[in-house]
């Protein structure tokens, strides 16, 4: 009997249909390919596809069943379900830490899930018909597939990691993303002369690289901000930086009312306001919101030194030493938005690509020594993510432009 074929007699007895779910993850820029890719695997069996909404579609098969495809892509959304899924697999008691360490770090970089819920009966051939066709859609966006047991599955059908402990790997590297390692816009001689010279520096100092692994932005690709919108970056990031500073410094009773007084100054010399992004305003707005975000906007004073070192405003330390608020306060805090234009000289797209390109493989090492429980006593991942961070944003790597946004993909 052909699978999903419309039958001639009507049973009296028609099996009882029960829905099942399975979600893919995966590292992809946007679900663009998931409705073609969908069709092409599911081709012998499916009637027509409908199209919900631009995040959800749906399959008809010939047996009248459907499968519906629910994509989350947004960068907020992802980036919480992503971070509560590794969370959640932390408890699982799998012996071998390596491959345990390894498989919650590639949770972490998942941004673009699919949840796919379809109907099963008693017929096994359908639903392993069903199945296997998901699993080709894994197979083709790089995804893993979680199911509804929390059990995770490498597309090859080999279990990544299970709540209860279980795994058959024995060894597991995270995978980037497939923008990075997969991308239609060609690499081209600059590319790898710009990768090249970030392996020399690399060897020099003796730090650990992937061979194999591209520039994460190229040139033909690279789009940096206008000096307008780096200097107005920079001093909002900084302007968040330092209520931070007053509510963890422990020297001042009304912190509320210093840090308003900070801000105020800064409205004034900066027009922040204007260009605050949706996270620094609420952080801003509300500083005892959540405690954890002081910490988080602390660090952020490493993204004001690499802003202040494209514009050639300051030289950057090496990847271990925390940069100088001091130092970074001396420029804001001395000049006005139109003096800091006036003063500032934007580096050559060629020099911020570089440094870009070099700290993408510091985060490599880092993300590497994490996994396997090792140590880079040349870098500090605390600073090189931050550096990466704000690098990422002055290239507009994966395009993404919006400051609460950006990624920082190894």
């Amino acid at each position: 009997m052909k699978l999903f074929g419309k039958k001639a007699q009507p049973k009296k007895e028609e099996p009882k249909m029960q829905e099942a779910v399975l979600t893919l993850y995966a590292c992809r820029k946007d679900g663009k390919a998931v409705p073609d890719t969908a069709c092409r695997l599911f081709d012998e069996v499916m009637d027509k596809i409908f199209y919900i909404d631009e995040d959800e579609f749906q399959i008809r098969f010939k047996d009248g069943t459907a499968a519906v495809f629910h994509l989350v892509t947004d960068a907020e959304e992802t980036k919480v379900q992503s971070n509560g899924m590794a969370n959640f697999f932390s408890q699982a008691p799998l012996e071998n830490e390596e491959v345990k360490e390894a498989a919650l770090c590639q949770m972490r970089l998942f941004n673009c899930i699919i949840g796919i819920r379809f109907e099963i009966d008693e017929d096994s051939d359908r639903t392993n018909c069903i199945i296997h066709s998901i699993y080709g859609m894994a197979k083709e966006l790089s995804a893993f597939v979680l199911y509804p047991n929390m059990y995770l599955y490498h597309w090859d059908g080999r279990l990544l990691l299970s709540i209860d402990g279980k795994s058959d790997f024995e060894e597991f590297y995270p995978q980037a993303s497939t923008t990075i390692l997969d991308r239609e816009v060609n690499e081209e001689e600059a590319d790898r002369e710009r990768k090249m010279r970030s392996i020399a520096i690399l060897k020099e100092k003796g730090i650990p690289f992937l061979e194999h692994l591209k520039a994460s932005v190229f040139e033909s690709e690279c789009k940096i901000p206008d000096k307008e919108v780096i200097i107005h970056r920079l001093a909002c990031i900084f302007t968040a930086c330092v209520q931070s500073e007053i509510y963890t410094s422990g020297q001042f009773e009304n912190c509320r009312e210093m840090a308003a007084e900070e801000i105020a100054q800064m409205e004034e010399r900066y027009q922040i306001s204007d260009w605050l992004s949706p996270e620094e305003r609420d952080y801003l707005e509300n500083p005892d919101k959540d405690p954890a975000l002081h910490n988080r906007f602390g660090w952020r004073y490493e993204c004001c030194s690499v802003l202040l070192w494209a514009l050639s405003m300051m030289e950057l330390k090496e990847p271990t030493e925390i940069c100088n608020a001091s130092e970074l306060g001396a420029v804001i805090w001395n000049h006005t938005f139109d003096s800091l234009m006036e003063a500032a000289v934007l580096r050559s797209r060629e020099e911020i690509l570089d440094m870009q390109d070099l700290v993408l493989r510091y985060d490599w090492a880092c993300v590497d020594a994490r996994v396997h429980h090792k140590e880079v006593p040349m870098l500090s991942s605390d600073i090189v993510f931050e550096w990466h961070y704000a690098l990422n944003w002055l290239v507009q790597a994966d395009g993404i432009a919006d400051w609460d946004r950006v990624t920082t993909t190894t």
